[in-house]
């Protein structure tokens, strides 16, 4: 009993209770509006609504973007009970008034601390068990005790944190607004200041892995970030562990900072002198990086990012002064000597981040020691996990992307070669223009080298400079096995294969066992075939149809293929079913004729001009246009189907297909390779 006395005061906890009570009860009232409000609502509908959606009562379990309000009244209170608990602290006479009475400060900070706690968890224990009262009453089988529980925990653990989180804030700041804002920034800052730090160092380290730094779990650094993610991946042992043991720890920094508080510091933006520096200039690094990095992202360019810092690190100095000098004459010599340190420090780090001195940059592993290379236009299919909980994965994304790992021997040392050549180059090799950007790619590169060591690098490059590697690599057959989901498809589990004739209303559908294993090995032949031109496909040559499989295992799943111009043995295959007409425009059935014109630079006065009302569809002008050419030869317009691009970069020619119910098909041609019956209307 003694213990208990000395932990907390009696009369300071019920003094509590009975002034704060109502933070507790519209908490109760919250909650029970949020969730078993929410179940007895989806109860009430239609049978018909109820077992169609079979995951709608768990989703009022979990946290993500199906319930807003739940993950903003859990962000919200636990902090704002900490505001108004210690609010007296905010305040010198009611501190003073307070600290007077025969209480030690220990226990009245233990006494607050638990108060709140009551406050907090009591509506959060009373809500799970009506919740399980009104599952088990309305015989709702798609909630289990489990999904409650580990609700409970996860409402219990996350209010502590934030509660505990808000108390200790409130030591270290005399003023309410603050308390709050400081709340939510020591919350946010893990993941937001590592997500600033990645992307200003991309800036400057040439192969910087951000995107893969980026996507490896940064939001697990905030609890404010966490929380959205429970509903895919639920909180693991190990976790818990560490928010619980973050807390304790709060707890007793609040507790310590507590007990050294002087009472005239309220109305204090920070109430310890010793950390005012550390407030200030952190603050003035962090708006430094947020504001260089809005300015690299929106202008792209090296000198606008450095204003950025500049304007950033100024505002954010000085307006910080204000705030703790709570007056507007800060503007003297010793603080812009003070200013001028920093920015000195700044330009420093910003020099060696310009040198490569660690070598970084340079760095490329021995082809002896590599036992495998990642090579893949982003990042996310090697960081990819599935959802863990089984809730979220019904509603999860149905393609899991595969992860390109290379383990040949020679696309190993042809991926080597192509790193080295992209080293060689450097950052400041012949960036692309803003109408070639169109060209560029994200390589992303992951070696796994002998030792179980990794090394990451992420490169943007211009693909025309680098044609000569990439090609070889991009026509192994280990390139086209990992990049074609056809090859993943077991042909028995294939329900059906729907093929869809592209700017066309055709479409087949093969649900005949044999022939849909006949249809995928053509495909594979043909897709072993591709050349790195086919592949890339720059000028954006659009395909005869779209190929969907069908299959139905454990969870139905769809896969899509192009049918390319250049898929000769699935097209002679088609022709040998008696399946081909069924599918693809043909010249003289579905395109009646084509009209082929000059391609000319137009400027914004042709959106209004006789261009403007073709691509309007406007046939009768469109054949009266002086110097046209219009086709109606089969051949001519077989021809021109097979060749036509959608890119207009370096067209010599437009073309425009009309079919037979009027509709017309545009795109363009190339100078190269023309017929002659092309040419010679031109020639003049």
């Amino acid at each position: 009993m003694k213990l208990k006395t000395s932990f907390i005061n009696r009369g300071i906890l019920l003094n509590d209770l009975k002034r704060f009570s109502w933070i507790g009860a519209g908490y109760l009232l919250a909650l029970l509006a949020i969730v078993p409000l929410k179940i007895f609502m989806l109860y009430s509908r239609t049978q018909d609504l109820r077992t169609n959606d079979t995951t709608a009562y768990l989703r009022i379990f979990q946290f993500d973007y199906y319930s807003p309000i739940q993950i903003l009244v859990l962000i919200v209170v636990p902090v704002l009970t900490g505001l108004l608990l210690f609010r007296y602290l905010q305040d010198s006479r009611a501190a003073d008034m307070a600290h007077a009475l025969p209480v030690r400060r220990e226990a009245l900070y233990n006494t607050h601390v638990v108060t709140g706690i009551i406050f907090l968890f009591v509506p959060l224990i009373l809500t799970a068990l009506v919740s399980w009262a009104l599952v088990s009453g309305l015989g709702i089988e798609d909630v289990k005790g489990i999904n409650i529980l580990t609700w409970l925990a996860n409402c219990l653990l996350f209010n502590l944190l934030f509660f505990i989180c808000s108390v200790a804030v409130g030591m270290v700041t005399g003023m309410t607004t603050m308390q709050g804002v400081l709340s939510y920034i020591l919350l946010f800052l893990p993941s937001g200041l590592s997500v600033l730090l990645l992307h200003n160092l991309n800036q400057y380290v040439y192969g910087f892995a951000y995107d893969y730094y980026l996507s490896s779990k940064i939001e697990y650094l905030s609890p404010l970030t966490r929380l959205t993610d429970i509903s895919r991946n639920p909180f693991q042992p190990g976790e818990m562990a560490v928010y619980l043991g973050i807390s304790i720890l709060l707890y007793f920094v609040g507790r310590s900072l507590y007990l050294r508080r002087h009472t005239e510091t309220a109305g204090s933006a920070i109430t310890f002198q010793v950390l005012r520096p550390v407030f200030k200039y952190s603050v003035t690094f962090c708006f430094m990086l947020l504001l260089g990095s809005y300015f690299n992202a929106v202008q792209d360019s090296r000198a606008w990012t450095y204003f950025g810092y500049l304007i950033g690190s100024l505002l954010a100095y000085f307006l910080i002064e204000i705030l703790l000098n709570k007056s507007l004459h800060v503007f003297q010599g010793r603080q812009f000597r003070n200013y001028g340190i920093y920015a000195l420090a700044m330009v420093v780090l910003l020099g060696l981040l310009h040198f490569d001195w660690t070598g970084y940059e340079k760095r490329l592993p021995g082809i002896s020691e590599i036992k495998s290379i990642y090579m893949d236009s982003s990042f996310y299919p090697l960081t990819y996990q599935p959802a863990s909980d089984p809730a979220a994965q019904a509603v999860d994304y149905m393609y899991t992307p595969v992860k390109a790992i290379y383990t040949d021997q020679e696309n190993i040392a042809r991926i080597h070669a192509l790193h080295r050549q992209i080293i060689a180059n450097g950052p400041d090799h012949k960036k692309p223009s803003l109408s070639q950007r169109r060209n560029t790619e994200r390589i992303c590169l992951a070696y796994e080298l002998a030792g179980g060591k990794r090394m990451y690098r992420q490169y943007d490059i211009y693909i025309p400079d680098y044609t000569g590697s990439l090609k070889p690599i991009y026509e192994s057959r280990e390139y086209k096995e990992m990049h074609n989901q056809i090859f993943r498809v077991n042909p028995a589990e294939v329900d059906f294969i729907d093929i869809i004739g592209y700017e066309s209303d055709k479409h087949l559908r093969l649900v005949d066992p044999v022939l849909i294993a006949q249809a995928i090995e053509h495909l594979k032949t043909d897709i072993y075939a591709d050349t790195y031109e086919e592949i890339v496909n720059i000028n954006s040559k659009p395909p005869w149809a779209s190929i969907n499989l069908q299959l139905t295992n454990i969870q139905t799943r769809s896969y899509s293929q192009e049918w390319k111009k250049t898929y000769t043995n699935f097209e002679q295959w088609l022709k040998d079913t008696g399946k081909y007409e069924q599918v693809r425009l043909l010249p003289g059935t579905d395109i009646t004729c084509a009209f082929i014109d000059r391609v000319s630079v137009r400027d914004d006065k042709d959106l209004h001009g006789p261009y403007a009302k073709a691509r309007r569809l406007d046939l009768t002008e469109l054949e009266e246009r002086p110097g046209i050419l219009k086709i109606t030869d089969p051949e001519q317009l077989e021809w021109c189907l097979r060749q036509y691009y959608r890119n207009d970069e370096q067209a010599a020619y437009e073309i425009f297909f009309v079919r037979n119910n009027g509709d017309v098909i545009s795109g363009f041609l190339g100078e190269a390779g023309a017929p002659a019956f092309i040419q010679e209307h031109f020639a003049g």
